[in-house]
């Protein structure tokens, strides 16, 4: 049933994130509640297919929507234009017209791709979030940012489309790999640091309950992060200002995803590493006490993460933050914490600081967690 819903004021535009656990049953009447059309093609990837698809193509079967499902493989490396461009082939194959619906059912990749395919499509078609890992039901899922990757770089071809609504099953965190919750924890904990420094020592507090899945403490880092991304998003959608502070570790973590070619290590695995390089780069700066930078660090490290300092050099990671869109004049941006709860930006980092950061980073990650 739906046990909590949170708001995303966008004007006309605005819509709800409902969150909740054994969810299926109730999808296609909210479908109907919010006029979605009757066309609807859910796409997903096979590891999601296995457990949520039939179930929900069922319910919406069941009140006589007309259905139709396009399976791909998982991964990030489907993040791409040559993916689209088969997904497009397949929704004109099918006959899908523009008074249509696409069912982005799946993890942060699929959130993506399918936004994107929906953004695109005939010029936008009707889209529904159901995210199904930690890391898209906190963060990805919320907001309309929808994108694929280029070889050069994360993100880089995509727009802002909203979803109708986002639907947040908890049930599906059940068959997912500890990896991918580990993933999920850290977008949660950037919330923590980013915005709500009261947030964070609940996460300090409770992470070994959040990591085995407790529901009350899974609802509740769910519906926080949420909240404050909605808030985010109502004040600055199209990341002019506000909205850049949620790319606390992203400035690193993306371009340890790049440098790797996107298969050493998962998104929110590099977002992790990235907020701890970070963390590290505004202590050095003088911009973050010790201590707090200290407290930063032994919370992220107590989520498992293992990396061979062999699978990168600092030369291809700084060559790939070179190629991130959130560059302002050739220089890389990183958003800072100076405290918990608040956050600067920075558009002036020294290279040989941002190189002892990863020096810094990779030692840790070569001793895996504490």
């Amino acid at each position: 049933m739906i046990q909590r819903q949170i708001d995303v004021s966008l004007g006309d535009r605005s819509y709800p994130v409902y969150f909740g656990s054994e969810l299926t049953a109730s999808f296609a009447p909210t479908c109907q509640q919010h006029g979605i059309p009757r066309r609807i093609v859910i796409v997903t990837d096979t590891n999601i297919a296995r457990h949520y698809l039939a179930p929900l193509e069922n319910n919406l079967k069941h009140f006589d929507f007309d259905v139709s499902s396009v399976v791909i493989p998982p991964g990030e490396n489907q993040k791409s234009l040559q993916r689209a461009h088969v997904l497009y082939t397949a929704l004109l194959k099918l006959g899908v017209g523009r008074k249509s619906a696409i069912v982005a059912l799946g993890g942060g990749v699929i959130g993506d791709l399918a936004g994107f395919i929906a953004a695109t499509y005939q010029r936008g078609v009707t889209l529904i979030q159901v995210p199904t890992t930690l890391l898209s039901q906190v963060d990805s899922s919320v907001g309309g940012k929808v994108a694929v990757n280029h070889p050069l770089g994360k993100n880089m071809i995509g727009a802002f489309y909203q979803p109708k609504f986002v639907w947040v099953d908890a049930e599906t965190l059940r068959t997912l790999p500890a990896r991918e919750i580990v993933c999920g924890l850290g977008e949660v904990l950037k919330y923590g640091v980013v915005f709500d420094a009261e947030f964070f020592a609940y996460l300090e507090a409770n992470l070994d309950n959040i990591l085995k899945l407790e529901p009350a403490s899974v609802l509740h880092v769910q519906a926080r992060c949420c909240e404050l991304k909605a808030h985010v998003v109502s004040e600055d959608e199209r990341e002019q200002g506000l909205r850049a502070v949620l790319n606390y570790g992203h400035t690193v973590g993306h371009a340890l995803e790049a440098a790797g070619h996107y298969r050493i290590l998962k998104h929110g695995e590099a977002v992790l590493l990235g907020m701890i390089a970070e963390s590290f780069i505004a202590r050095e700066m003088g911009l973050l006490p010790p201590d707090v930078h200290e407290r930063i660090v032994q919370t992220l490290r107590r989520l498992p993460v293992k990396l061979a300092r062999s699978s990168f050099s600092s030369s291809r990671v700084l060559k790939a933050m070179a190629f991130d869109k959130k560059s302002v004049e050739g220089k890389a941006r990183f958003i800072l914490p100076i405290r918990l709860g608040e956050v600067q930006v920075v558009d002036e980092v020294d290279v040989p600081l941002i190189q002892s950061s990863l020096r810094y980073v990779f030692g840790l990650a070569g001793k895996g967690s504490q």
